[in-house]
């Protein structure tokens, strides 16, 4: 599986700006809550068609997720754009993905492309 093909694919399942202006940190888990972003991510999942696909539609959300964060404490105007979320670090990001449990047979088909 090459990454690249994989990424250019993927990446378009998600909106090319999403507006984060909705997001709020939550007390109780101490996290980042954007209904917005969520929902562009159940909407990128949708239409992944593999698990390829579905994994790395997860490793762009979390991504989407790290920036939403900092741009949320900084930046008025609270807005992601996904072409500028860092492709090297999705990369890398996807590669650890697949040193977790249950992705062996990806990793050696990965590992071999």
């Amino acid at each position: 599986m090459k990454f690249n093909e994989l990424y250019q694919k993927t990446i378009k399942y998600f909106p090319a700006s999403i507006d984060i202006s909705d997001g709020i940190f939550t007390a109780e888990s101490k996290g980042f809550l954007s209904p917005n972003l969520s929902e562009s991510w159940n909407l990128a999942e949708s239409y992944a068609e593999n698990e390829w696909e579905a994994l790395l539609v997860w490793v762009i959300y979390q991504k989407l997720h790290a920036k939403a964060i900092s741009i949320f404490k900084t930046d008025s105007a609270r807005l992601i754009e996904t072409d500028k979320i860092g492709l090297s670090g999705i990369e890398k990001m996807f590669s650890a993905a697949l040193q977790d449990e249950g992705y062996e047979d990806m990793l050696k088909e990965y590992q071999d492309s």
